[in-house]
């Protein structure tokens, strides 16, 4: 149970680590670090209730199962929105601007607070 601890709170501190450099990047204007920071604070989050739950995470196609089911579990479809933004964000960077960005990046936020508030339970 203790290694179940361990690796819970390191996902939970990943993700807060990655959002802060998320918000430096954007500072920087470097959209392409800041997409993929958004997008790896989401994985990190997701990972950690998957942790949590004992659920596969080593692969998308696992992270995307997670929060398909934590949709349907909670009838919160902000989880899927904001899992596909994150995951988009990174995906199609040369295609995002600035604005873009910075309007994606207080979805994701709140995604990854939501799945460590649910890793915590």
């Amino acid at each position: 149970m203790q290694d179940t601890e361990v690796l819970v709170q390191g996902y939970a501190e990943a993700a807060y680590r990655l959002l802060k450099e998320a918000d430096y990047e954007l500072g920087r204007s470097n959209i392409g670090l800041t997409s993929e920071k958004l997008w790896e604070a989401a994985s990190h989050a997701i990972k950690a209730v998957c942790v949590r739950r004992r659920w596969q995470h080593d692969e998308y196609e696992h992270l995307r199962d997670a929060i398909k089911h934590l949709t349907t579990e909670t009838g919160d479809e902000s989880l899927h929105t904001g899992f596909a933004i994150a995951y988009n964000g990174q995906l199609f960077v040369g295609s995002l601007d600035e604005e873009d960005v910075d309007t994606d990046r207080p979805i994701v936020r709140r995604l990854v607070e939501k799945l460590l508030a649910a890793a915590e339970t």
